[in-house]
C-alpha cells in the first residue's frame, strides 16, 4: 500500500520551521562570537600575573572546550596559510593575499581570525589552573620556593603550545594532553633558565654507558636524569671538601679538590658554576636588610634628569593618545586618570559623555587594542 504524501501546506510549514532554526542556530552563534570578541579578545599578560592570589576562572566542560576548539580551527588554517605565503613571497602577505589565496573575502578572513584568537584566549584563561595542578603535584618543594612564579610562567608557555597543537579529533582530553606539555616546559626551563643553570644538553659530558641508559627515556625523563647527574657530581666536590678540610686543616684548594674527585679542570668549573645559586637583586641583606641592588648600583654616577625624562614621556603618551579616535582618547585619559583630575569610572565617563556604559567599556577596548600594536610600543619604548 503506497503511503499517502503529505500535503503542499504541512511541507510548507516544516521547510519554514526548519528555516526557522537554522536562523536561530545562526543568531545564536553570531551572539556567542560577538560575547568572545567583547570579553577575551585582548590576550592574558602572563607575565604579570600573581599566580599565589590571581583567580582562576573554572574548569570549562569538555562540550565547551569542543566547541572553542572547532573556532578556532579556521584561524589554524589562516595561519598556516598566510606561513607558506610568507615563504612564498619571503615578506610579509597582506590579509587581501591570504583572502585570495584561501577564496574568501577579506572582511570574512579577519572575523574567523580575531575569533579565533578569541577563543584560543578564553582557552587559555580557564586552563591556567592546570599550571597550578602539576606544579603542586609534580614539584611540591618549589611551592614555597622563590622560583615558583617562574615555573608557574614555564607551565604556562607549555599549556599555550597544547592548546596550540591540540587536536579533538583523536579523542584525547585537553587536560591529559596539556599535562604533558606543562611538565615538559618546567623541566625545560629548569635546565635552560637563569635561576637554575643547568644545561640542556648534557650527552657530551656522560659517559658511554650513562648516554646509551638516557636513549631508552623519554625527553622529561632524560632532563631528570642530567640535573640529577650534575646534583651528585656537585655533592661528590662538597663530600671531597670536607674530607680534605679535615684532613689538612684548611680549607683545599681548588686543585686539591679537582685530583681528589678526578675531574677536569674545565667540568670543574663547570659544575660549580651551573650550580651556583642566583639570587634576586631586591633580596635583602641578612645583615643590613637592604636590597642587593643598592650594592650593585653607582650613587655617584651621574643619572639622568628625571623632571625633564618625566616631561618627555609625558608628551610621549599625550601623542600616542591624541592618535586615536577623540571618543577612545577621552576615554583613556579620564579612566586612567591622565587627565590629572584622577581615575573615573565607567558611569562617571558615561555621564560625562551622555552615552553608555557598554559604549565606554567598547570605546576603552579599541582604544587599549590599538595602543598595543607594535609601532605605538615601540615609540613609547623610546622614553621608558
Amino acid at each position: 500500500q503506497r503511503r499517502r504524501r503529505m500535503d503542499l501546506g504541512k511541507r510548507v510549514e516544516m521547510r519554514d520551521l526548519a528555516a526557522g532554526r537554522e536562523d536561530e542556530h545562526r543568531d545564536g552563534e553570531r551572539a556567542f562570537e560577538e560575547a568572545l570578541l567583547r570579553e577575551h579578545a585582548v590576550s592574558t599578560d602572563m607575565g604579570s600575573l600573581d599566580w599565589r592570589r590571581m583567580k582562576i576562572p573554572p574548569v570549562l566542560s569538555a562540550a565547551q572546550s569542543a566547541r572553542l576548539f572547532k573556532i578556532m580551527q579556521p584561524m589554524k588554517a589562516i595561519l598556516e596559510v598566510q606561513e607558506n605565503l610568507r615563504n612564498e613571497l619571503q615578506s610579509e602577505p597582506t590579509d587581501a593575499e591570504v583572502a585570495e589565496a584561501m577564496n574568501m573575502p577579506v572582511q570574512r578572513l579577519r572575523r574567523l581570525r580575531d575569533v579565533g584568537r578569541a577563543a584560543r584566549n578564553k582557552l587559555i584563561k580557564h586552563n591556567l589552573r592546570l599550571v597550578l595542578y602539576a606544579i603542586n603535584k609534580y614539584y611540591p618543594d618549589m611551592t614555597g620556593d622563590e622560583r615558583f612564579a617562574d615555573l608557574c610562567q614555564a607551565g604556562a608557555n607549555g599549556l599555550i603550545t597544547a592548546i596550540d597543537r591540540f587536536e579533538p579529533k583523536r579523542g584525547f582530553r585537553i587536560s591529559t594532553y596539556a599535562l604533558f606539555w606543562i611538565r615538559h616546559s618546567v623541566v625545560r626551563a629548569m635546565t635552560l633558565s637563569s635561576f637554575t643553570r643547568f644545561p640542556f644538553a648534557m650527552e657530551s659530558v656522560m659517559s658511554s654507558v650513562f648516554y646509551t641508559f638516557c636513549l631508552c627515556l623519554s625527553e622529561i625523563e632524560m632532563l631528570n636524569c642530567c640535573i640529577t647527574f650534575i646534583v651528585q657530581e656537585r655533592q661528590e666536590i662538597n663530600r671531597a671538601r670536607e674530607e680534605l678540610s679535615f684532613e689538612l686543616g684548611r680549607a683545599p684548594t681548588d686543585e686539591e679538590t679537582m685530583k681528589k674527585v678526578g675531574l677536569s679542570p674545565a667540568r670543574y668549573r663547570d659544575v660549580v658554576r651551573m650550580t651556583r645559586p642566583t639570587y634576586s637583586l631586591h633580596s635583602r641583606n641578612r645583615v643590613t636588610q637592604e636590597e642587593l641592588i643598592k650594592e650593585v648600583t653607582d650613587v655617584d654616577a651621574i643619572g639622568v634628569d628625571t623632571h625633564k625624562h618625566n616631561r618627555l614621556l609625558r608628551l610621549a603618551i599625550d601623542d600616542l593618545l591624541d592618535s586615536l579616535k577623540p571618543k577612545e582618547s577621552v576615554v583613556i585619559r579620564q579612566r586612567f586618570g591622565l587627565d590629572g583630575r584622577g581615575r573615573r569610572t565607567l558611569s562617571e565617563i558615561a555621564g560625562n559623555l551622555r552615552i553608555s556604559r557598554e559604549m565606554v567599556r567598547k570605546y576603552e577596548l579599541k582604544a587599549l587594542m590599538k595602543l598595543k600594536h607594535p609601532t605605538r610600543v615601540d615609540y613609547l619604548r623610546r622614553y621608558m
